[in-house]
């Protein structure tokens, strides 16, 4: 989001830069969607002659006046949202420049109308067709038609592998009633397997898999319309295997604008044959050199270039894994690569290296086997006292090493890459609504500390990146640092409930 003012002798208009370079086919559809979710919902806040939607040659133009809300709101403010190709503005002009009263409620309108603006992106995903396509033949489609095991692969193995671990802790309990104590053999066999392979395993993830011969990586979205999935839904995985299957016989990644045309015929083609009927504008084509971007970023961290798989998941997120940068895999999402620009993928690649660096696997794996070790041989008594509350203990003990684990990782990515605006920029792009969220309900903010999650409150993560300088390059203790900045975002969180 892009804040600008343009100022009069005694008046202002503040400008915020949504979102730039919209897709030409969904300006139309995003136009109704605000009207439809947030314009009619809150007409009892808005003076109703003044609310009007004006189409022009460059798009949609919806303007509106908030009514006066006692002392938050004494004047009426009016509110200007252009819908167009180049950008989506928000304007509240005629501000007087003395008046500071309408500070809080111009945030929160700006906040409101993007929250609503990505969930319609995000609806737009989540009812298209993806094909991920690899520069030897490899594709896959989103969404994922793969079962369920490789689903499951991808979440246990996303973020820092503490969900895997987590798993096998409850593995371990299960064992400890089935095998008595040889469970503790079992169990540490498993993981240290599951430790040193992971790499592998997280490798298979994904049908595609960059290299430096095969560097690039198609994405083409189908956008979706009413009859695209009434078809879908009659026919499910077969339809979409068949379409795969034809698209993988002689589509190639596009790079130039001659490939991507023969990209979408190709895709049309495909989709017509199985009773689909779409058009050029209702697809998008977008290839990244996803090795080139995941090699600079190795060579920033003195460290192997890691292997490298594309997932077709339309999430946007990344994950590494690995004993080392030698036995290291970063998996990148289909959705990353079609919502991150090259800074914020960066910065996101610099977050996994970071995992990798500090061996945060390892250290897992060392937390965990602790955990069960003790449960057995130390602290069994405590178990019998405490009953499913020391699980809850437990989780809570592991998911707090995976909050100062993530904590590190995005230190790593500031300090190494210097772009820690860059992090925080993807970070807001992956977690809108959460974010949203946890802004304006001042007491989500302390029980995001409590969720079984290695992740910290995501309002924590981008507040404490925006204080890093772009130029700072060093800086000692990581790994202390973050504790100390993990107990202070949560004591913070604590009194200002």
């Amino acid at each position: 989001m892009e804040t600008t003012s343009a100022t009069s002798a005694t008046r202002t208009t503040r400008r915020v830069v949504i979102q730039r370079d919209v897709p030409e086919a969904a300006i139309a559809g995003l136009a109704e969607f605000i009207d439809r979710y947030y314009i009619r919902p809150n007409m009892k806040l808005i003076e109703e002659p003044s609310y009007r939607k004006v189409e022009s040659l460059r798009g949609f133009e919806l303007y509106w006046k908030l009514k006066p809300l006692g002392t938050e709101t004494p004047n009426p403010l009016s509110v200007t949202l252009t819908v167009s190709q180049a950008a989506i503005e928000v304007d509240f002009p005629g501000l007087d420049t003395n008046d500071k009263s309408l500070e809080n409620v111009i945030e929160r309108t700006a906040d409101e109308i993007e929250e609503i603006i990505l969930s319609y992106f995000e609806n737009i995903k989540t009812s298209s067709l993806y094909f991920v396509i690899g520069a030897t033949g490899e594709h896959s489609e989103a969404p994922d038609q793969r079962g369920r095991m490789a689903n499951a692969t991808k979440k246990i193995f996303a973020g820092n592998t503490t969900s895997l671990f987590l798993w096998l802790m409850v593995l371990g309990f299960a064992l400890f009633f089935i095998v008595g104590t040889y469970a503790v053999f079992v169990l540490l066999i498993v993981q240290f397997v599951a430790l040193v392979f992971s790499d592998r395993i997280i490798y298979r993830v994904g049908n595609v898999r960059p290299s430096a011969e095969r560097s690039l990586v198609t994405i083409a979205s189908v956008r979706s319309n009413p009859e695209t999935l009434k078809s879908i839904s009659q026919h499910g995985k077969k339809i979409l295997s068949q379409i795969r299957e034809e698209i993988m016989r002689s589509a190639t990644v596009a790079y130039s604008a001659a490939a991507i045309e023969e990209l979408k015929s190709t895709v049309i083609g495909a989709l017509l044959r199985h009773g689909i009927i779409a058009n050029g504008k209702d697809i998008t084509v977008r290839t990244r050199n996803v090795y080139r971007i995941v090699e600079e970023v190795s060579e920033k961290f003195n460290r192997q270039t890691p292997k490298i798989t594309v997932a077709n998941t339309l999430v946007s997120n990344a994950a590494a894994t690995g004993i080392s940068s030698s036995r290291s895999t970063v998996m990148i999402t289909a959705g990353s690569l079609e919502d991150l620009n090259d800074d914020e993928l960066e910065a996101v690649i610099g977050h996994e290296l970071g995992h990798v660096k500090g061996h945060d696997p390892v250290i897992l794996f060392g937390a965990t086997s602790f955990e069960f070790l003790g449960r057995v041989f130390l602290w069994t008594p405590l178990l019998y006292s405490l009953g499913l509350f020391y699980f809850v203990v437990a989780f809570g003990g592991i998911y707090l090493v995976g909050k100062v684990l993530e904590t590190r990782a995005d230190t790593e990515s500031a300090l190494v890459l210097g772009t820690p605006r860059a992090l925080a920029s993807a970070l807001t792009k992956i977690g809108f609504r959460q974010l949203y969220h946890e802004k304006y309900n001042p007491g989500s903010k302390l029980f995001d500390w409590f969720r079984f999650d290695p992740h910290p409150p995501i309002y924590f993560r981008i507040a404490r990146l925006s204080k890093f300088s772009e130029d700072q390059k060093t800086m000692r203790h990581t790994f202390l640092i973050s504790i100390r900045d993990i107990i202070m975002g949560f004591f913070s969180a604590l009194i200002s409930v």
